[in-house]
């Protein structure tokens, strides 16, 4: 009995491949005992993953740096090799120099947001951009100084100071608590739209990214807008996809379920390319894939850093951990109803 308990308890450590000692007849009469003999032969079974599980508690460290570090650098670089590729960037983009206008409610989401679509689309793809901020953040008496900071961001973005408008209406204030009237948005979208010529516009989803009721108001007026019809001359219009809490602090790590959700867009373009007359066309313009190089998310950093007013603590974490600062999916606004 002691002899076979040892060789049991030898052979789930792995310390040996299986028991060198001899057994006895009593030994071997338990050894047929159908519980023991299948209990031996699904630990024979599980021997595999027991060496995996104890080489990674051999190598923790080494093995979280490979999981959360290494392997998500190596998916972003890979992503930014192929950001000019038709699966993230529809070829529509690449044929023509857009009017680009970005609505936003606040101060600062332009660069905690949105700072990879601008940076992308103008660098990459000549677009000219315009921003329209519906409130100077004034819900704590900083409206003035806020504005102010928004002009030295668009300058670090590339925005030039006459397109870069922060609203102070009376009925549109900064407030978590109030929304915004979408028939007083709109006219005020429309106007800026007819001034500046605008061919596309993009604005945030229904859930605001971070939730707040003012983002939310705004993507809504935009919705509205493009199903509408409101407004003839935009051809293209998108919102920016909100995702979980959890990958929205995911940082790079986030790159695992981007890489994932765009690889059918990948073989799609790839097809395209590869089978002759036109028999698998592009992907098309429901979505886009915006991504952030080293030296474009520095720059939205020192745009952020214009917003004095803003910085605390969490600014800090949020500048390292958000999603939004290396990456942005933009989902077309149909104009059809769904």
């Amino acid at each position: 009995m002691n002899i076979l308990r040892e060789c049991l308890k030898k052979f789930w450590y792995n310390e040996q491949k299986y028991c060198n000692y001899p057994l006895d007849k009593t030994d071997e009469v338990l050894l047929l005992d159908t519980s023991v003999y299948k209990r031996i032969y699904r630990l024979s079974n599980n021997r595999s993953f027991i060496r995996l599980y104890h080489c990674i508690c051999m190598h923790k460290l080494l093995f979280i740096m490979i999981v959360f570090v290494c392997i998500p650098i190596i998916l972003y670089m890979f992503l930014l090799i192929l950001s000019n590729s038709q699966a993230f960037i529809p070829i529509q983009f690449q044929q023509n120099h857009y009017r680009l206008l970005l609505v936003v409610a606040h101060p600062d989401d332009e660069c905690l947001f949105f700072s990879p679509t601008l940076h992308v689309l103008q660098k990459q793809y000549h677009v000219n951009l315009s921003l329209l901020v519906f409130s100077r953040g004034n819900h704590i008496g900083l409206g003035h100084i806020r504005a102010m900071e928004l002009y030295d961001s668009c300058k670090a973005l590339n925005i030039s100071k006459e397109r870069c408008i922060s609203l102070d209406l009376p009925n549109i204030q900064d407030n978590p608590n109030v929304w915004w009237s979408e028939k007083q948005l709109i006219p005020m979208i429309n106007e800026y739209i007819n001034k500046w010529s605008i061919d596309i516009l993009v604005s945030f989803d229904n859930k605001g990214i971070s939730g707040h009721i003012n983002h939310r108001a705004v993507a809504f007026a935009v919705r509205t807008l493009i199903k509408t019809n409101n407004n003839t001359i935009i051809k293209m219009s998108y919102e920016l996809k909100s995702v979980s809490i959890l990958r929205k602090y995911s940082s790079l790590f986030d790159f695992y379920l981007i890489f994932i959700s765009f690889i059918p867009r990948f073989l799609r373009s790839l097809l395209s390319y590869v089978i002759p007359f036109n028999l698998i066309s592009s992907p098309d313009l429901s979505c886009i894939l915006l991504i952030n190089t080293p030296n474009d998310y520095m720059i939205s950093r020192n745009a952020f850093a214009s917003h004095k007013s803003q910085y605390s603590w969490d600014r800090y974490i949020y500048l390292i951990a958000s999603r939004y600062m290396f990456v942005n999916e933009l989902i077309y606004i149909n104009k059809k109803f769904s």
